[in-house]
């Protein structure tokens, strides 16, 4: 099983009894608290994108408050519902260390409620 760069980061939520992975997009999803937290990203061998960094769920609305604490982030180019930040960016460890410490404590701005299966399909057929 592929292992991603920067795994380092679940370690601030590691322990919790609701945390988990998920293989999601060609990235790792890690899952808090019932929520989507987050999706770490690397370049893909098919070359469909080359992101090398971390996707943060949340809604749009939270954007804002989130960017002004965590001023490093920014909504991402392609999937600008959710925040990024590049790995290779000079603040990104010191960035993604408060951001999982701030999941790990279940702040609400972050996160998003996975769709069940039952619900996707019901939307796909209307």
């Amino acid at each position: 099983m592929k292992s991603f760069d920067n795994e380092w980061i679940f370690q601030a939520f590691e322990h919790h009894r609701t945390f988990f992975t998920k293989r999601m997009f060609g990235g790792l999803a890690a899952y808090l608290f019932g929520r989507m937290m987050m999706v770490l990203v690397e370049p893909t061998k098919t070359g469909r994108w080359k992101w090398h960094g971390v996707l943060l769920c949340t809604e749009r609305e939270h954007q804002p408050s989130i960017v002004k604490e965590f001023r490093h982030l920014a909504p991402h180019d392609v999937m600008s519902k959710w925040l990024y930040i590049d790995s290779r960016h000079k603040h990104f460890e010191p960035t993604m260390e408060r951001v999982a410490s701030a999941m790990a404590r279940d702040d609400a701005r972050f996160g998003i409620q996975p769709r069940s299966k039952t619900v996707s399909r019901i939307r796909k057929r209307a």
